[in-house]
């Protein structure tokens, strides 16, 4: 049986549950939540007060009665009667007949169709004026026809709520969609108002026009017995008696509150759930993992069972405080048990209310619900999966290769191709190996829009086991294309592709389970420990689990990790991440592995240690990588392939590649002071004539020598040693010709489209403009324009004063806009926030409405199932036995038990058990000597009982004039009317700050104040436009009350107000999250919570005091509200309409009524600082809008000399006190030079663009770290100063410093005479520092010429020369291609060259770039060094840090390297080299048919001539050498090769000075022994 699969499910779920429960201070939240939630619905049970209650008894009330709006003599014409049909003249005479009755004067009117009628009352708000509309539901052919005897018709009355002066408070609606109140009740509804409650049966005049309407249609059958009876009988309507019970002021809340806590205790499992998933979606997990074999399907179960799970355990929870309280348990049960029967297993199939509510439909629509969302998500991931992961086409579930698979084409057989491209640029390959990866006619397009991309274009190429193939190339030339299509992302779209002799197109399953990958990313579990990635991708790719502890040891052990096996990712540095994400590749049966720039952000020791590691683990395995380092790809790669515009160029090792594209040697001289640059290139050209000058620096100079006059070398080497004091050359030294030079060769062929020149064409330089003009001959023509255009543009004129903050408020401002349109989404879903946090506040103050327009409610007694039914007869009377029969005669089809009492009818309803339970309506015939009572008795609990109650008398009295047939069947159907979120403000200032954009910002001269200004103008703008919006919607759904009478202005006020205070809040809270989506959420939970606790506990206090809390404690709580401005805006509407409504009431009684209702007519503004008024709240809200921009202000202002203080003043002073590693003298010359020449004289004298003196930084945390120790440096205009140095040597700290992130312990650091301490502000606005940070401070929802555009004018570019000047620096770096797409869909090399522009554009005096090429392919890197070159030529200061040593080699005229902290050296590049190199590196190439007795003389004759020296590599025939220098000059080392050349036939050789990555690497050990120390 396979357990693969199993085996796949269950680690995915151990991933899963160890996630949990690494998450343990989020998972105690979570519980704490749970609790709290739970807590403060306990604690509401607990203070709220129980009152004993009842009975009440209510009399009986005559059906005839006007209710008390109809009362007074109203306005002419104020109501109207309408009917429909209005054909029939029934109709019209029984609607007359009503109008006689009602002896009022209403204005009849008659409608052809309900249409008609609902047209007529949806227009110009005329439901107000038609108090009841009387809908026949017969078929009235004629206009004569009659009546029949079994009547239906509809009485259709207006929903808008009328007091009992008439007056329309609210539109309310008839709850005609359920037979009982939704909310669960404790007694009946409104026990102590006569008028029973809502829906308003009596005091909207409902019963009254019932039962005129009844008379009328029994007076048109029968007019004289009609009149008889009603002279004979009086109907009365009363309500059932309420028994004791208890009023829980408790459940006033119930109905809103409990849903609301539920809702929250399990939303906090549900934002986890969704992180969960995003963050690995968002990190590219996901994608990984489906890469590697996993089925997509597996990873939803996963996810699914691992929160089922912890959800079973918040109902546990739930369970537990809540049936804890067994006085909360039967309340609760309330709403269910309407019958007293509840829920049970038994039951759950079938009706258990009188609305025949089943369980089991509950329980069904969950699970239907959970099918469709599953197949939702299913379908979205698949035609959307975001930026990850390839799309479908929307119909893809049609298709049967979707289901079915792809059809195999042909035989599945492994094909060997040796085929290969036979060119003088492609190597021989190997007929010894066996071919991993073999790709033949390989063609991949993309279609884009309307247009068809080729990436990849008869692509050829073998790759072999053993071996480390190196896939090289610039940016946007088919590498990542070609790995994806490896790795199974997408297909190709023709040729043929083969790993392992399976065929990709077919068995991609059988490939992935012998393929490793790692990505450029390290795609890392941050709640992993190393050793459990390892675990988890070695049973996701099969490896048994009695192996998998086995290999994990062996591979930790390997790349000497063993100490960090238990360490979790973000403890390890970038190196360690990078060796962890090889081995995740290597685990397993990982025959095949690809690796995406596996060295990347690693410092020299750590790449070096890894190449290493590699070399060692190709055996048996085909290992393709790719890279951007060079000199990675010249020591690693046994094959190279140079891929340009989709196609294999050229393809060999190393070594063969030189020697057909190889420039040759270069020579590089430290000048002496009296140095005669003319003489010695007199020199250089008498023995090789062809060579060219490369640079002429400062300290330096350095000229190219073409390999073919190595026969020279020994010559000229001879001639420099004797006259190197007569030239002024202080060292020199020679090297070969690098992977580098190879690859520009290779492009430029691509661009010049002709065959390439022995080796006659120089490099670009890298140097000064002495250079460019030899320079230019050698760039593309895109470069040479690059530095045409730099140098001839015109003068840029800056903006100063009040010009310039006027443009930059501008740009803050432009920025915002862009940042919310193209994020529309999250400003509608914010504005979505909007509407319906305005929705539940209207909801908390009744202001909203039920939705149920159009449901017609039947009256009918059968609807509530099988019922008892009290009948109580005294006396004696014909009538009484008429009555009697008829109404038996009424239950029985519905087979309701008629009930006979004796004795006191009130009585028999509250105290018999089955009656309080089953009985709705209930009926008293009294017989007096005057007439006869019949009273209809009614259940108030439900809802529709009076008209229902109403209709069974009319229909009683209609039988007893009409006979047996006739009936009267009612209907209601009313007639059709026609807190504020704001954590989104946060998601672009929480952005902003974590990137560092907002720290470059401020780098680039930006105010505070203009920044934050900016910011709150424009999300005041769009609070606004939000308001507009919202006073739209108060206008559709009718809330008169906010918008009449220029009352919108003062809805306007409130709610910007609520904008001005809420918006500083958000602002000043962002500071305490460092990620935006976890602000987002976070602080909606805040505003929903501040908001809806706020005023429970406000009605709690206000409603229902709990009788053991003292007024002082009650108006402190009270006050501490206003602290909160969702609890203030809430206040300010529902306070706002109360005053309104009532000064509405008050002007509509003064005219109805003489004398007035008993209250005093005030005239009070609603702004005053009395309770139920605004003021106190407009107040509030005004002061904490300002104080807390206030408290944004000082966060950004003074937070910093707060910071410098405690530092420098209390804790640095505590940390001094004999501290011998704070001393700042160093054992090397020129780092003590520099530092005593720094402190020996003044500020003034030095004269320096960048001062540093004695710096000092220590980080007070757990472990104190002393990150920066006494370091000491000047950097003159016009210099480049490279600050070399491991991982962890201070660095980044320096940087941050000299950038005013982060604060001097000691020590000072002047930039432009400012010392950045005391005059942080001025160093940003006068004195401007240009900065590329390590990660890319991008704004990325910008397009490249928007953002480089919006720089611009921070610096004050003057707006006429803008575009310009902006279309001259995205020339300089080729940026135009991508100038006009969105930044966030740059690769990582462009982003960093658009980082680098940013820095290097604006009236800087100093420029600081922390490791600027990182990511960027070879061109973009030159490019690079050509702006910085003409920078520095442009009297700018720049320090510059890189892990490339050729890098600094190229364009810095002083470096210095860091050691734990120390400046260990300090020099020009070359002075390093000079001083502390001692090898040479020599590379000899044998015939390829050299026998090994030949080899074994040859190893030996270099051993005996150059003793010491130690061969370092053999592969392929190429021997690689390290020589010693001493008592070896160049000439003897170049005389002694070309002997060796001839005499054992050598193919090639060549012979370098030792790089500055060797002296780097010299200084390894003391930063590994200071190291072990800490």
């Amino acid at each position: 049986m396979d357990l693969s699969g199993l085996n796949t499910l269950m680690i995915l779920l151990w991933k899963n549950f160890i996630f949990k429960r690494r998450q343990f201070v989020t998972v105690v939240v979570e519980i704490i939540l749970t609790l709290l939630f739970a807590g403060a619905l306990l604690l509401t049970r607990r203070y709220t007060t129980i009152k004993k209650s009842g009975p009440f008894y209510y009399s009986p009330q005559p059906v005839d009665e006007l209710p008390l709006f109809l009362r007074p003599v109203p306005f002419t014409g104020l109501w109207e009667l309408a009917f429909v049909p209005s054909k029939s003249v029934v109709v019209k005479d029984i609607v007359e007949t009503v109008k006689k009755d009602l002896q009022l004067d209403f204005k009849v009117q008659g409608f052809s169709s309900e249409r008609e009628f609902e047209d007529y009352v949806e227009q110009k708000n005329n439901t107000k004026r038609v108090l009841v509309a009387f809908v026949f539901d017969h078929e009235f052919k004629n206009s004569d026809d009659p009546l029949p005897l079994k009547v239906k018709y509809s009485l259709r009355l207006s929903r808008f709520q009328k007091n009992k002066y008439g007056i329309y408070v609210q539109p309310r609606s008839g709850e005609t969609d359920v037979l009982f109140p939704a909310s669960p009740l404790m007694g009946s509804r409104k026990v102590h108002d006569s008028s029973w409650g809502h829906p308003g049966y009596i005091t909207k005049g409902f019963l009254l026009i019932q039962h005129a309407l009844d008379r009328a249609i029994m007076k048109y059958h029968n007019h004289s017995a009609a009149e008889q009876l009603f002279k004979d009988v009086s109907v009365f309507i009363q309500s059932f008696p309420q028994e004791i019970y208890y009023n829980d002021s408790f459940f006033k809340f119930f109905g809103f509150f409990v849903p609301l806590v539920f809702l929250m205790i399990f939303s906090m499992n549900h934002f986890t759930l969704v992180q969960s998933i995003v963050w690995e979606k968002e990190n590219r997990l996901k994608e990984y993992q489906l890469m590697i074999g996993l089925s997509n399907w597996k990873l939803w179960a996963a996810y699914f069972f691992t929160f089922l799970t912890f959800y079973s355990v918040v109902i546990l929870l739930m369970c537990l405080v809540f049936f804890a309280k067994a006085s909360l348990v039967p309340k609760l049960n309330i709403s269910c048990s309407v019958l007293g029967i509840g829920i049970k297993w038994s039951n759950i199939f079938s009706p258990i209310t009188v609305e025949n509510f089943v369980f089991a439909n509950v329980l069904g629509m969950f699970f239907f619900v959970a099918v469709l969302y599953g197949l939702v998500a299913w379908y979205i991931e698949a035609v959307f999966p975001g930026e990850y992961g390839v799309a479908k086409p929307w119909y893809f579930f049609l298709l049967r290769s979707h289901w079915c698979g792809k059809k195999p084409k042909g035989k599945n057989e492994t094909k060997q191709f040796n085929d290969t491209t036979e060119s003088k640029y492609f190597e021989s390959e190997p007929t010894d190996l066996v071919a991993g990866i073999q790709l033949q006619h390989l063609y991949k397009e993309f279609r884009v829009e309307k247009t068809t991309k080729i990436a990849i274009r008869d692509l050829t190429l073998n790759l072999y086991e053993g071996q480390i193939s190196v896939l090289l190339g610039p940016n946007g030339a088919g590498k990542s294309t070609t790995l994806s299509i490896l790795s199974g992302l997408f297909p190709a779209t023709s040729g043929e592709a083969y790993v392992n002799g399976y065929e990709i197109s077919r068995q991609m399953v059988q490939i992935r389970k012998s393929l490793g990958l790692c990505p450029q990313q390290d795609l890392l579990f941050n709640y992993l420990t190393v050793s459990e990635h390892l675990y988890f991708y070695s049973v996701i790719k099969g490896v048994p689990r009695k192996m998998c502890l086995k290999e994990i040891r062996s591979m930790l052990s390997t790349f000497n990790l063993i100490e960090k096996r238990n360490a979790f990712p973000e403890s390890l540095s970038g190196g360690m991440k990078r060796k962890l994400s090889i081995m995740i590749a290597l685990i397993g049966v990982s025959k095949v592995v690809i690796l995406d720039e596996p060295t990347a952000g690693m410092d020299p020791i750590s790449r070096i240690a890894t190449w290493g590691l590699l070399q060692k683990y190709k055996q048996d395995r085909t290992i393709l990588l790719t890279t951007h380092y060079m000199d990675e790809a010249d020591i690693l790669g046994d094959r190279i392939a140079i891929m340009v515009k989709g196609t294999v160029r050229c393809c060999g090792s190393s070594v063969f590649l030189k020697q057909i594209y190889g420039v040759g040697y270069h020579i590089t001289m430290v000048k002496e002071p009296h140095c005669n640059v003319e003489e010695i290139s007199k020199l250089i050209y008498h023995y090789i004539p062809s060579a060219t000058l490369e640079k002429d620096v400062k300290n330096e100079l350095s000229f190219t020598l073409p390999k073919t006059y190595t026969h020279s070398f020994e010559a000229l080497f001879t001639d420099l040693e004797k006259r190197q004091a007569e030239l002024g050359i202080a060292s020199f030294g020679a090297s070969i010709s690098t992977m580098e030079e190879v690859f520009f060769r290779v492009s430029d062929l691509e661009d010049s489209q002709t065959d390439i020149p022995a080796t006659q064409r120089q490099p670009p330089s890298l140097m000064n403009e002495v250079s460019l003009t030899n320079q230019n001959k050698n760039m593309s023509r895109n470069e040479r324009a690059d530095s045409s255009t730099m140098k001839e543009s015109p003068a840029i004129l800056f903006n100063t004063g009040c010009a310039l903050y006027q443009q930059q408020f501008w740009a803050m401002l432009f920025k915002r806009a862009m940042f919310n349109w193209r994020n529309w989404k999250l400003i509608f879903l914010q504005i979505l926030a909007v509407l319906i946090s305005l929705l539940f506040l209207c909801e908390m103050e009744t202001v909203s409405s039920d939705d149920d327009d159009g449901k017609t409610r039947l009256m009918d007694l059968n609807q509530y199932g099988q019922t008892i039914v009290p009948l109580s007869i005294s006396g004696n009377s014909n009538l009484t036995l008429v009555f009697l029969k008829h109404l038996k005669s009424m239950l029985e089809p519905g087979k309701h038990t008629l009930m006979e009492v004796q004795g006191d009818l009130l009585e028999y309803l509250m105290e018999d058990k089955d009656c309080i339970q089953l009985c709705i309506v209930a009926f008293s015939i009294e017989v007096k000597a005057d007439g006869i009572i019949f009273t209809g008795l009614f259940n108030n609990e439900a809802s529709h009982s009076p008209p229902l109650t109403l209709s069974m008398v009319d229909n009683v009295l209609f039988m007893s004039v009409s006979g047996p047939e006739a009936s009267l069947t009612v209907s209601n159907k009313p007639q059709p009317y026609s807190i504020l979120l704001l954590s989104g403000f946060c998601l672009l200032t929480v952005t902003e700050r974590v990137s560092k954009a907002k720290h470059l910002q401020f780098m680039s001269g930006v105010y505070i104040l203009v920044y934050w200004l900016s910011a709150l103008l424009w999300d005041l703008i769009l609070f606004f436009i939000t308001c507009l919006l919202l006073l739209v919607m108060l206008k559709y759904c009718q809330r008169d009350i906010y918008l009449t009478d220029y009352h919108f202005l003062d809805t306007m006020l409130i709610f910007m107000l609520y904008g001005w205070s809420a918006i500083p809040i958000v602002y000043l809270l962002s500071f305490l999250f460092t990620k935006s989506s976890s602000a987002y959420i976070k602080l909606v939970l805040l505003n929903y919570l501040s908001g809806f606790f706020g005023l429970l506990i406000d009605s709690v206090l206000t409603f229902d005091t709990p009788p053991n809390m003292s007024n002082a404690t009650r108006n402190f709580v009270l006050k501490s509200l206003l602290l909160f401005p969702n609890y203030n805006l809430a206040k300010c509407i529902i306070d706002y309409a109360a005053f309104h409504q009532m000064k509405k009431m008050l002007f509509c009684s003064k005219i109805l009524f003489s004398p007035l209702p008993p209250f005093s007519v005030t005239t009070k503004s609603v702004y005053s600082l009395e309770e139920k008024m605004l003021g106190k709240y407009l107040i509030m809200m005004s002061v904490i809008g300002f104080v807390c921009f206030l408290l944004v202000f000082f966060w950004e202002k003074t937070l910093w000399k707060l910071r410098t203080f405690f530092n420098q003043c209390i804790f640095f002073g505590i940390y001094k006190k004999n501290r011998k590693e704070l001393s700042g003298e160093c054992e090397d010359e020129d780092v003590e030079n520099e530092r005593k020449r720094i402190l020996g004289q003044p500020q003034e004298v030095l004269n320096s663009a960048v001062l540093i003196k004695e710096l000092t930084k220590i980080y007070f945390k757990s472990r104190v770290i002393l990150a920066v120790k006494n370091i000491s440096v000047a950097v003159q205009k016009g210099e480049c100063f490279g600050l070399l140095g491991f991982n962890g040597a201070g660095k980044t700290t320096t940087f941050q410093i000299l950038t005013g992130e982060e604060t001097a312990t000691s020590g000072d650091v002047f930039i432009g005479g400012f010392n950045i301490t005391d005059n942080i502000e001025k160093v940003r606005s006068y004195y401007r520092v240009g900065y590329c940070p390590q990660s890319d401070a991008l704004v990325e929802y910008m397009t490249g010429r928007e953002l480089i555009v919006m720089y611009a004018r921070l610096w004050g570019v003057s707006e006429s020369q803008i575009q310009l000047y902006v279309n001259k620096w995205l020339t300089s770096l080729q940026l135009e291609p991508h100038a006009d797409k969105i930044i966030s869909t740059y690769s990582g090399g462009t982003k960093r060259r658009l980082s680098a522009l940013i820095a290097l554009m604006g009236k800087t005096s100093v420029i600081l770039l922390d490791e600027p090429s990182t990511g960027m392919d070879p061109v973009a890197r030159r490019l690079l060094w050509d702006a910085v070159t003409l920078a520095r030529g442009s009297g700018k200061a720049i320090i510059i840090t890189s892990h490339r040593m050729e890098e600094c080699d190229a364009f810095c005229t002083r470096l210095a390297i860091m050691v734990r902290g120390k400046f260990m050296c300090l020099g020009s590049p070359q002075h390093l080299k000079s001083k502390f190199g001692n090898i040479y590196i020599l590379k000899v190439k044998v015939q390829m048919n050299t026998q090994k007795h030949e080899l074994d003389d040859l190893k030996v004759f270099i051993t005996e001539t150059f003793p010491g020296s130690v061969l370092k590599q053999e592969h392929q025939g190429i021997l690689n050498y390290y020589i010693p220098s001493k008592d070896n000059s160049w000439a003897k080392v170049f005389g002694i090769l070309e002997e060796a050349k001839k005499r054992f036939n050598l193919e090639d050789y060549s012979a370098s000075q030792i790089m500055l990555e060797q002296v780097f690497l010299s200084f390894a050990s003391l930063q590994n022994t200071e190291d072990d120390q800490t």
